[in-house]
């Protein structure tokens, strides 16, 4: 049976993910087996030259966000309104050329799996939760503590967010926060808008 997506002009059909399909989702830019565990489903456009695949998780992501990094405005879900193609994500810092939770009043922008990052979590290489910070903590600043992230040993870009324990001084990249789990999407940052 054929279904329409807000983001896309031809239908779209079911599509039953194959292990190693390496075909890349339209809306969060991973892999579409990357959750193969779950039996994954997906959707496909129907005409045979278009490239254009959805997760069934993405195909259900709702058109208009309210995030708690950007509470001035609702976010909403579309392709980069940039005259490139592409945007840069105001949550890691790293480009997007897929769907992005776009603020038109601000240019804000977040990918679609910054956008659904979980509150907290936990981590394989710290003992405590961590907690999604929007910005690095004060006291980095006000200490002069270097801004290096306890994973990787990386340095944290100006203004992008991370996952912390306050207690411990501990602190990770965002995409250090996945090198060795993966999540699903959590519901418990995104309030939906009716």
């Amino acid at each position: 049976s054929m279904v329409k997506h807000f983001s896309h002009r031809h239908e779209l059909c079911s599509y039953q993910v194959q292990e190693d399909d390496e075909i890349i989702c339209s809306s969060c830019e991973l892999p579409l087996d990357l959750m193969m565990n779950s039996g994954t489903s997906a959707y496909k456009c129907t005409k045979s030259k278009c490239n254009f695949y959805l997760h069934d998780l993405c195909f259900e992501l709702p058109q208009e966000i309210k995030h708690k990094s950007h509470p001035k405005h609702p976010l909403t879900l579309s392709t980069p309104p940039y005259e490139y193609g592409e945007f840069t994500c105001d949550a890691c810092g790293e480009f997007g050329t897929c769907f992005t939770f776009h603020c038109t009043h601000c240019k804000y922008d977040l990918h679609v799996q910054c956008a659904t990052l979980p509150e907290t979590l936990s981590h394989h290489h710290h003992h405590h939760l961590l907690t999604l910070l929007y910005s690095l903590p004060d006291h980095h600043e006000n200490e002069g503590k270097l801004n290096i992230c306890d994973f990787c040993q990386g340095t944290f870009p100006r203004g992008c967010w991370l996952y912390s324990c306050r207690d411990c001084d501990y602190s990770i990249h965002l995409g250090c926060s996945t090198a060795e789990s993966d999540q699903d999407y959590p519901e418990d940052q995104i309030i939906i808008s009716s």
